[in-house]
């Protein structure tokens, strides 16, 4: 019997002449490829081709063993600037590896069983324009049949929803700000709020940091994470809160690629208020007009809810007390130095000044003192305690009072101070020139020494939490360092501390850790030290000092 299937010329050239991909399946040379020559192409997938080419809903078909794909201008657009053309002609697999994991399985179970799958707004992770994107689409595959009435390939209808979805997220987002700023009281309030609302919605604003300008100084006041914004310099964000600027952080190429952080600035409109928001960004979605504006509105919510705050703030007389109590806690950082590197870590989602504290002494050119401090709570209550308590112990260490004698002075001066009850100290001074360490602790965990390959706990000279029960003696403890190698390692709590886990086993991680890191730098042991002992989103305030006898 003749074959009176139509050439072709006559069926597929004339089926996708008036759309772009038409004209690219017509002239496409498919007899390198296992479908052979279309005058050859069975009744069953000329008709599969025909339905994709003229519909202008997005459509593919793949066919035989290896998945070939033929699709029309609506499905083009998903493959984005990469994939297309070498997607038209080529085995499904070798065109999307990424996702073959999700999507293999799928082209299986419906070329196996015959029945049709239907997932709605799956997300999927795909390398379509020169980097991984986020992208979520609403597709179906159902079975093709051969002129056997074998299945002989599958038709994808789908339809990206990429940009709802992520519309609809970032205003779920805006929503839950909004409502979290609503009632806020005070500046800090505002900072502590926003940072934790939005550590829920970490797909577009994977972290976030606050800084206000306090006085002089633009300070860090609340963030959702425990780094720093190292990719910035801290000129660069006081040129952002100064010349009202943003800065973007990254090439996004006029949109099309992601950026990897940005720094805005926040305003209130009646100027009382200024900081500067820092957020790292999404690496999975282009920085386009639609993200900008996103973290347009999320800025502006915080600087609304700021003016507000500011507003109250000065109707009753607080501002100027915030702003002091903000200047006087924030901890300084100490450069590392051959003998001696500090650390602090706020509370992860809390104001970045808190209760827990130190403070170095310099007490001559052998000589040096060491304050490690806990005050209950956190916040600015905790921050103006802390601030306070700090400056007192540096006030009688700078007079000559060995540990004890300052911690009983701390004693008298917790119980006349609201919210220092029950704070804990350690207070330690070196001497170098006969390597003495001297100390005194007030319920604080003893600091630790490493000593070549043993450590010893200073867990002498111990007393009650301050201001706790009748006043008492505070006593005195010595310890020499048996070499210049020797490593002093004071913290607070939260370095050791776990919910319902016993605190000696927080000792002994901090023991094992600290020796099998003592061979670092001193700088290197500090950071190896948080790294290694620190859980992940922990919640408390953090301080490291470590002390290494001069070499």
């Amino acid at each position: 019997m003749d074959d009176i299937r139509p050439s072709a010329a006559a069926w597929l050239t004339g089926i996708g002449a008036p759309t772009e991909m038409g004209a690219m399946v017509a002239a496409f040379d498919w007899g390198r490829t296992s479908l052979g020559p279309p005058a050859e192409w069975s009744i069953g997938l000329r008709t599969a081709v025909g339905i994709c080419l003229t519909s202008s809903f997005p459509m593919l078909v793949v066919w035989g063993p290896d998945l070939v794909k033929i699709y029309n201008d609506g499905y083009r657009v998903m493959l984005g600037r990469d994939k297309h053309p070498r997607a038209l002609g080529a085995a499904t697999r070798d065109v999307w590896p990424e996702i073959w994991h999700e999507i293999g399985p799928m082209f299986d179970a419906v070329r196996e069983t015959g029945q049709p799958t239907w997932i709605e707004q799956g997300g999927l992770m795909i390398e379509r324009n020169g980097f991984l994107e986020e992208c979520y689409f609403t597709w179906s595959y159902s079975p093709l049949f051969d002129d056997d009435g074998r299945i002989g390939g599958v038709l994808d209808v789908v339809h990206e929803v990429t940009e709802q979805v992520v519309a609809q997220r970032r205003l779920a987002c805006l929503r839950d700000l909004g409502a979290a700023l609503a009632d806020a009281e005070q500046v800090t309030d505002v900072c502590v709020r926003a940072v934790n609302a939005l550590a829920e919605w970490t797909d577009d604003l994977r972290t976030v940091e606050l800084y206000l300008t306090v006085g002089d100084e633009l300070l860090r006041i609340a963030a959702n994470t425990r780094s720093d914004s190292m990719l910035l310099d801290h000129e660069r964000l006081v040129e952002v809160s100064t010349e009202r600027a943003a800065i973007v952080v990254g090439d996004t190429a006029g949109g099309t690629m992601p950026a990897d952080r940005l720094v805005a600035p926040i305003a209130g409109t009646r100027g009382g208020v200024a900081g500067v928001f820092v957020a790292a960004l999404n690496p999975a979605r282009p920085f386009d007009d639609g993200y900008a504006t996103f973290v347009g509105l999320v800025t502006n919510a915080i600087g609304s809810a700021l003016d507000n705050a500011y507003r109250r703030a000065m109707e009753l007389g607080e501002y100027r007390h915030v702003s002091e109590t903000l200047q006087q806690s924030m901890l300084s950082p100490i450069s590392n130095q051959p003998t001696l590197a500090a650390r602090y870590l706020p509370a992860i989602g809390n104001l970045s000044v808190g209760g827990d504290w130190y403070d170095v002494i310099d007490l001559g050119p052998q000589r040096r003192a060491i304050v490690v401090g806990d005050c209950v709570g956190h916040g600015l209550g905790a921050a103006t305690v802390m601030a306070q308590l700090r400056s007192a112990a540096r006030a009688m260490l700078l007079d000559d009072r060995d540990p004890a004698a300052t911690l009983a002075g701390l004693d008298a001066f917790a119980a006349s101070t609201e919210g220092a009850y029950c704070a804990s100290v350690v207070c330690v001074i070196v001497d170098r020139a006969s390597n003495e360490v001297v100390y005194s602790r007030a319920g604080h965990p003893p600091p630790l020494v490493v000593s070549g390959d043993d450590t010893i706990w200073l867990d002498g000279g111990g007393g009650p939490l301050l201001a706790v029960g009748r006043r008492q003696e505070r006593s005195n403890a010595v310890h020499h360092l048996r070499g210049p190698d020797d490593v002093i390692v004071l913290y607070s709590d939260g370095l050791i501390e776990r919910r319902g886990e016993d605190l000696g086993l927080g000792l002994d991680r901090l023991a094992t850790a600290a020796l099998q890191l003592s061979p670092m730098p001193i700088g290197d042991l500090a950071d190896g030290l948080l790294g290694v002992l620190l859980p992940e989103n922990a919640r408390d305030d953090v301080v490291i000092v470590l002390e290494q006898g001069e070499h």
